[in-house]
């Protein structure tokens, strides 16, 4: 996953430099791509610069630390704050927190602390980056497949746990020939539909196993395949492991 690209704004030269030194920020991720001594100047490099976070003084001149945050939020939302502050201006903080600042440091600055809430807020926009590509993904997919497969897609994972679903029953519900639901299925998914519909009960298969006790044939009827012994002959096909052996090498482990 890419580095985390972090950017620093204080007026002491002395804080900036303490800030780069007391983490071993490659090590744990990040990048530190910048620095300012004034908010106006963070200001006039952000777009062409742009961190996934910022940590900054609160105590600046022209354009303190709030001023900032709050601009930096109204014009790009998705940049996390991490506000750095002395004891007395701890009111500061927690008006920054209101502002949508991630969180805040206090001065001075303990290296554990600055560590440990820089782990903090990489975990988060990890966690955003995995929802926006899954997103990102979701909508590739629903561009990729014309209508009626997306339509075939919906049915078969609404329907999946009952054993009679198939080709013709699924035709049925589209009114649609079989064998031209079954042509346009396989053109655009590339595989057919009997095939996509096993792959899909023995993904569901596994995760009744992973964290289930269910016995095999109860497994079985719950993805919708009332054929316990035609069940392990999926499930080893599509895993190329017995149940049994899944169980002892996948799951013990």
């Amino acid at each position: 996953m890419d580095k985390i690209k972090a950017f620093l704004v204080d007026d002491e030269y002395l804080e900036r430099t303490l800030i780069k030194y007391s983490v071993p920020w490659d090590e744990i991720g990040f990048e530190i791509i910048g620095e300012a001594n004034s908010g106006e100047e963070m200001i006039k490099q952000i777009e062409s610069n742009k961190p996934d976070v910022i940590f900054t003084d609160v105590c600046m001149p022209f354009m303190d630390g709030l001023q900032m945050s709050k601009k930096i939020k109204e014009m790009f939302e998705d940049i996390e704050i991490i506000i750095i502050t002395g004891h007395r201006e701890f009111l500061y903080a927690k008006t920054a927190i209101g502002l949508g600042a991630f969180d805040y440091i206090l001065k001075p600055i303990d290296k554990n602390e600055l560590k440990d809430v820089s782990l903090k807020v990489k975990k988060h926009i990890e966690k955003k980056r995995k929802y926006i590509n899954n997103n990102q993904n979701a909508a590739n997919k629903v561009q990729k497949y014309s209508e009626l497969v997306e339509k075939a897609i919906e049915i078969i994972n609404n329907y999946l746990s009952d054993s009679t679903l198939s080709l013709k029953t699924i035709a049925e519900k589209l009114y649609v020939n079989p064998s031209y639901l079954c042509r346009l299925f396989k053109k655009e998914t590339n595989k057919n539909i009997t095939d996509y519909i096993t792959g899909l009960r023995i993904e569901r298969s596994l995760e009744y196993l992973n964290n289930t006790n269910l016995k095999a044939y109860e497994i079985a009827e719950k993805v919708g395949i009332s054929d316990s012994h035609y069940f392990s002959i999926c499930f080893k096909k599509y895993t190329g492991k017995s149940i049994q052996k899944y169980k002892k090498e996948c799951i013990s482990a």
